[in-house]
This record gives structure tokens, sequence and C-alpha cells, in this order.
């Protein structure tokens, strides 16, 4: 039997905010719900959504002889990085744990949410000796809109110190969240239908279709608009993720990898 499931499109947006004052990245998400209820008369205002993040990274150990470079320089130490994410719209109660090795290759696993701090503060105190904590972003109230056939999601995110140098609370840039959703056909011989791949020409049709309506919304949401000396980079989740457990997983590496910001 063969029926159809919808799988959910993401693009991640961060415009940088090259003051990194607060004030600035109010302006720009300002500037693009701007763009956005002008492109999109009929938009509908969707419920506010929250992030909060925090990225460690792993220790070079003391026995650690870096290599030399073709000029005889030491080559950089290939760092791996846990990510400590929440974001209420991906789920409310769970909190998220992503291990990124040097080779860019992912685990994720998940915590309640309440739990997150818990474990934070384990690794920043506990384990110090084996982790580096880089920085926390977060953002308190996000705003999300509805165009009909996309979810916007605009925030800007804000940047906090810990700790004895703790002081005024920065913002590197804005991030927007772009998500559709595709059909695709999937017959009872895949397990529960979660865990077939985009493979027909039909439903790579219709992915290339929502990726063009993904682009086409951004693309209305920007034009026109100031963002100042802002750059754009762009995270879009690879196609063979599209499905299953593999969704989720890769929906939070997307964002893991934007908030990384440098690492």
């Amino acid at each position: 039997m063969v029926h159809e499931i919808l799988i959910l499109l993401f693009r991640l947006y961060f415009v940088s905010n090259p003051s990194t004052s607060l004030d600035a990245s109010v302006n720009i998400v300002s500037a693009l719900v701007q763009g956005l209820e002008s492109s999109f008369p009929t938009v509908s205002r969707q419920a506010p959504w929250s992030l909060q993040y925090r990225l460690f990274r792993d220790t070079i150990p003391p026995s650690h002889t870096p290599t030399l470079d073709a000029e005889g320089k030491p080559s950089p130490f290939a760092h791996t990085l846990q990510h400590i994410l929440h974001i209420s719209s991906i789920d409310p109660n769970r909190s998220y744990i992503c291990i990124q090795s040097p080779a860019r290759t992912s685990t994720v696993s998940a915590i309640p949410q309440r739990q997150q701090d818990a474990h934070a503060l384990l690794v920043r105190h506990q384990f110090a000796a084996l982790w580096q904590p880089r920085h926390v972003l977060s953002t308190l109230q996000g705003t999300a809109y509805s165009t009909g056939l996309c979810t916007v999601q605009v925030g800007e995110l804000r940047s906090t110190r810990e700790g004895p140098q703790s002081g005024g609370v920065l913002s590197p840039g804005v991030v927007v969240c772009i998500s559709t959703t595709v059909g695709a056909d999937s017959s009872d011989d895949t397990a529960d239908g979660m865990n077939g791949t985009l493979e027909d020409g039909d439903d790579l049709a219709n992915l290339d279709y929502a990726q063009s309506i993904i682009r086409d919304c951004w693309s209305k949401i920007k034009d026109g608009r100031d963002l100042g000396r802002s750059e754009i980079r762009e995270v879009m989740m690879a196609q063979d993720n599209l499905q299953g457990v593999k969704e989720k997983e890769a929906t939070i590496q997307m964002w893991c990898e934007v908030l990384r910001l440098r690492g």
C-alpha cells in the first residue's frame, strides 16, 4: 500500500551583525519582518519561540605533539565540539547534545530540558580539564509567521558571558529559519513508512519545488532591505537526511552549525 508522508524541509540563514550591539540586531529583525509583511500581506503571526545554546570545545591534551606543515609550521589542533541546544519550536520539553568530531560527523542525543543547565554545569566545572566553554547564545522572544506555504522564524541572538568577566549583552547577529512541508510516497514495505528515501523522480521534483519555495520566500523577505554591512550565511538540510530519525538529527545539526559561529 502506498501512502503519502510529510517531510519538513528547513533552511537556516544567519545574518551577521558586525557591530555586535543588541540594538543593531533588533533593527535587522525589524527590517526583515517589514520585508515579510510587505511581501506577504496575508501573513499570520504564530506562537513565539525561544532558543538556548552553549558551545564547548575539547582541550588540547598535554601530550599532544603538533604535526608540521610543508613550511615547517605546526598544524592547528583539530577540535571536537560539544553543542547543547534547546529550541522550543522543535520540542519544548527536550534539549539536545550534539558531539561534532573534527571530521564534522555528529552524534545527537536528547535529554529532558530541565536537565540542560545541570548538564552544562557538570561539563563546565567537573570536566573542565576536558572541555572549554566557548560561547552562550539565546533568543528569548523569537517571532514566527506563516505565509501559507512557509513558516518563518526570526530572532536576534543574544550573547552572554559567564563568570568574573561577565558584562553587557551583545548580539552577533540574527537567525532566520524558513520551513515548508514536502510530500513523498511511501509503501508499507518500509518500516512505519518512515525509512524510505527520496529517490523517485516525482519525489525529487517535490523536493526541488519545496526548496525553490523557501529560496523565493527568503528572496522576497530580504530584497530591498537595509541590512547594513551584514553578511548572510546559509545552511540547508542534506537530501539523505530528510526522513525518519535522521530528519530530527539533521535539524539539530543544522542549528548547531549555524550557532557555532567560528567555534
